[in-house]
């Protein structure tokens, strides 16, 4: 997979800074990252040049573009409108990729000029677009993170293939562009018109995407959802009764600490036969009273040490339990280094499963909240 990353003025840190972290989120994700100077294009004089249709070759090969610009006051950075304005000598299929535009102002009209990328990107025929706006007056050790979330969400917008929208100025310049005018419109048809069927179609698309992708994971997930009350109910019985069977004192404690919702740290050595060297270690690292109303049954299963057990978060609360009569909400497969990586922070929940070194069966919408509801080693 590539991207090409379009460059115009990065006086700035913020933007060399934040250039750095999105290359190497890419890169970590297995994708070439292409770097384009566009202070070297020569200016627009309406006409193709040899420089322009390497750079738009290089466009049409890539899964993703990146634009980064300075912004002077209020306006788009001269360098990003050439590019732009060269542009619109090429037809839609060079540009069947979305854009991520980036901008930076120490003024004003950092959000405008994002604003004005992404449409002019829809105009072109571009697939649907995202931006991530900077200011002189925000510190950048204030949005660093923030930055590395906006190349993981991009990458994953490049592995999903959406499809651009006809917007009623991409229609209108569709029509100019071939010379045709307003009044060829089909069958006297307005241009919101067919803006309107075009969006109809593009919904029965996505609709019937959507179910597609739910019928792979049915197909895939041998799990039982746990979404009711009951089966959950059912389960935190079930854990309450095995702690009565193994010493009906500390089951007591328990007991009262999940009802007032205190966390409890678990005895790490209570159990003497397990083989686990690192799963019994998370509860350590779980945020206390995180959100009460949390449920989650987590089985882990690390393939090269053999561990295996459960993570159970109820009522602000988080167990360890090695064994037990349990329906996770999610399967998490992985190698003994990817875990250690994962509790220290190294990676994200989501990135190890980008990368192909978490496998995950169940509900994958919960990979964002485990990160959240742990603290590093």
């Amino acid at each position: 997979m590539q991207v090409t990353i379009l460059l115009a003025q990065l006086g700035s840190a913020h933007l060399n800074q934040g250039l750095t972290i999105i290359s190497k989120v890419l890169r970590e994700l297995e994708v070439r990252v292409n770097t384009v100077d566009l202070t070297k294009l020569a200016y627009f004089n309406g006409e193709r040049t040899k420089e322009t249709n390497e750079l738009m070759e290089q466009i049409k090969e890539s899964r993703g573009i990146i634009a980064l610009t300075s912004v002077p006051m209020l306006s788009l950075h001269g360098a990003m409108q050439t590019f732009f304005d060269n542009a619109t000598l090429y037809d839609s299929s060079y540009f069947n990729a979305p854009i991520l535009a980036i901008t930076y102002s120490e003024w004003l009209g950092e959000v405008e000029a994002a604003e004005r990328i992404l449409k002019m990107w829809n105009v072109l025929g571009g697939n649907e677009g995202t931006k991530f706006c900077m200011n002189k007056g925000v510190a950048f050790e204030e949005i660093k993170e923030r930055i590395e979330r906006v190349g993981e969400d991009f990458y994953r917008a490049m592995k999903q293939e959406r499809g651009s929208m006809l917007s009623s100025e991409r229609l209108l310049y569709m029509y100019l562009k071939n010379g045709q005018g307003l009044n060829s419109l089909k069958g006297g048809q307005s241009i919101q018109e067919i803006v309107n069927e075009q969006e109809q179609q593009v919904v029965k698309e996505d609709k019937q995407e959507i179910k597609s992708l739910t019928d792979i994971l049915k197909r895939e997930s041998n799990t039982v959802n746990l979404s009711t009350k009951e089966q959950t109910i059912k389960e935190i019985t079930t854990l309450l009764k095995q702690q009565v069977n193994r010493d009906e004192k500390e089951d007591k404690e328990e007991f009262r600490a999940i009802q007032t919702g205190i966390y409890k740290r678990p005895n790490l050595y209570q159990q003497q036969n397990t083989f686990s060297r690192y799963l019994h270690q998370i509860p350590h690292y779980f945020i206390a009273q995180y959100d009460k109303d949390l449920s989650l049954v987590v089985r882990y299963t690390i393939t090269d040490s053999n561990e295996k057990g459960f993570i159970l978060i109820q009522n602000g609360d988080c167990q360890y339990m090695e064994e037990g009569d349990f329906t996770p909400t999610v399967d998490l497969t992985m190698s003994e280094q990817t875990l250690i990586d994962l509790m220290k922070k190294r990676m994200t929940y989501q990135k190890a499963f980008m990368l192909g070194k978490l496998k995950v069966k169940g509900n994958f919408a919960i990979l964002p909240k485990i990160d959240q509801i742990f603290t590093t080693m």
